[in-house]
């Protein structure tokens, strides 16, 4: 009989980041939400998901399996010239609507990077920086001859020299310098008075506010060329006209701080609006990863002319982890560190006193998405002691830091649509689990109640909750309401609508709107969070071994 395997504490099954996973394509899981992001028929387009529920895992998984794959990294692509520009921040200030100019923009750099990939090898054997002269002939050698409006495109693109397919800040300065050219004959002043935003009012004063922002928007309008849009029915209907090469941009990273966040909100709805424009081409694919809580900033097809949130929807993807499909990639993660030894049955204890197993107790301390798990194990491996499997010890010493862990993710993910949700969450420290509203009192919110600089601290709809209720434009009952549906959203509460239903926390089924939070109703912190708010819970407490 062999040795028996003893688990090392060096061990880890991955990086929580698909970044940094060096073991991520040997454990791949994958779904039907993945071929749909993959089938170039498909609609969803859009990655939706919290941080660590697997969207750059399936960028990454694009990348790595498919060859015509480009992906355009926000902080590289030189925007932040967008923030810079003293024209558009004025445009800004007058809430000129720039969606129609940041659409351009991202025509402009989707156009290029697509012709890119279909002349890639052409490009560099033929070409020799005359690119446009091949797209000539080409649809000389289709039609045998050249429409006047295809020829006045290629003319256009001829215009920008070889800057417009080489480098993508070139074209967005061009693009933005034109801009403020135009405005500035259309106003009828010196571009000089573009340095600053006090030089720039002083130089229109005697204009009025309505005839500037006019002015700005008609120049805004016709930035859209007749001729970039011949050159996306080119595109379409000459060159990518079926499905058997796949070709595919990606964006990720769209979270980091890559551009002034009132300029990335704006960029990120007319880059939507733009993808779906593409749709129209065969066997091309714009993929995009969107996290949930910056979704919830934008504010596509609410503020711009015949939008609405219904005609994007189906671009969006959003992910999703069932019990099953969590199990599979911890089976396969430790079955690869541990050269087979282990999986997920013979790796945590059995099920005693009727409870949960090991793996079930982990799972429900997660939010049901892969980062969760890896790190909770992780922490598991660190406890191991050598010994052969994760007995409750070992799981109940690693739920420590992981549940630190997991409300430090928590406020980073939210910080910037709410500001310090731990400093709101003071209450929930050594809270009954299943309380209700009425068992909340004002004096567990005292210090935010007495904190004269509140905006220092919170920001979006946590910010006028605190507001409305230090106001008395709410009641205390109406401020907790506020409160407990706002940490139901983010995940770090569940409601119970009554005795025959189940606890629901944001990833089940079971749909929770403001109106479902009542006096009558019960709530939950989330398990994952017990140990770091020391929640007092009997069903939870751990057995003896």
């Amino acid at each position: 009989m062999g040795k028996k395997y003893r688990i090392s504490k060096i061990l880890k099954i991955g990086s929580p980041d698909a970044e940094t996973d060096d073991i991520l394509f040997d454990t791949f899981v994958q779904s039907d939400l993945l071929e749909e992001i993959i089938d170039t028929r498909s609609n969803k387009s859009i990655l939706l998901g919290r941080t660590g529920s697997g969207k750059s895992a399936i960028i990454k998984y694009i990348e790595g399996n498919f060859e015509d794959v480009k992906r355009l990294a926000p902080e590289e692509l030189s925007l932040r010239f967008l923030s810079n520009s003293t024209v558009l921040t004025y445009f800004k200030s007058l809430n000129v609507n720039l969606n129609l100019f940041f659409k351009v923009l991202w025509r402009h750099v989707f156009i290029v990077e697509l012709l890119k990939m279909y002349f890639r090898d052409d490009f560099d054997k033929k070409l020799q920086n005359r690119w446009y002269h091949y797209l000539r002939e080409k649809f000389l050698k289709q039609i045998g001859k050249i429409d006047p409006k295809k020829e006045k495109a290629i003319n256009y693109l001829d215009k920008w020299t070889d800057n417009f397919w080489e480098d993508t800040e070139y074209r967005i300065r061009e693009l933005t310098n034109s801009l403020s050219n135009n405005f500035a004959v259309g106003v009828g002043i010196n571009n000089s008075h573009f340095n600053s935003k006090a030089q720039l009012e002083q130089a229109i004063k005697q204009s009025s506010i309505v005839d500037v922002k006019h002015k700005a928007e008609s120049i805004i309008h016709d930035s859209q060329t007749k001729e970039l849009i011949e050159i996306f029915n080119i595109m379409r209907d000459d060159l990518f006209n079926d499905h058997q090469r796949k070709l595919y941009l990606v964006v990720d990273d769209l979270d980091k701080e890559w551009i002034e966040n009132s300029f990335r909100y704006d960029l990120i709805d007319a880059m939507v609006e733009v993808i779906k424009e593409f749709r129209q081409f065969n066997g091309v694919k714009i993929v995009i990863s969107l996290r949930e809580n910056l979704s919830d900033l934008l504010k596509l097809g609410i503020n711009h002319a015949g939008g609405q949130r219904e005609k994007y929807k189906p671009l969006y993807a959003k992910l999703s982890w069932s019990e099953n499909d969590l199990k599979t990639l911890l089976d396969r993660r430790l079955k690869y560190v541990t050269d087979d030894n282990l999986d997920v049955k013979t790796a945590f204890y059995e099920k005693r006193r009727n409870r949960e197993t090991g793996f079930q107790y982990v799972l429900n301390r997660t939010f049901m998405r892969p980062r969760d798990l890896i790190s909770y194990v992780n922490h598991a491996f660190e406890n191991s002691k050598n010994k052969a499997y994760f007995t409750k010890d070992i799981i109940y010493k690693a739920e420590i830091p992981y549940s630190i862990d997991r409300f430090e993710a928590l406020e980073d993910e939210w910080r910037e649509n709410y500001g310090n949700i731990g400093y709101i969450c003071n209450f929930l420290n050594g809270i009954h689990n299943g309380f209700m509203l009425k068992s909340l009192t004002e004096d567990r919110f005292e210090d935010i109640y007495l904190d004269d600089n509140i905006e220092n601290s919170f920001k979006g709809p946590l910010l006028d909750a605190v507001k409305d209720w230090k106001s008395n434009n709410i009641n205390s009952i109406g401020f907790f309401k506020k409160i407990v549906f706002l940490l139901y959203h983010i995940g770090i509460l569940g409601v119970k609508k009554g005795s025959s239903f189940p606890i629901a926390f944001f990833y089940d089924e079971i749909s929770i709107r403001k109106e479902d939070i009542s006096n009558s109703n019960k709530y939950f912190v989330h398990p994952s969070l017990f140990s770091y708010f020391k929640v007092i819970d009997m069903d939870q407490l751990p057995e003896s071994n």
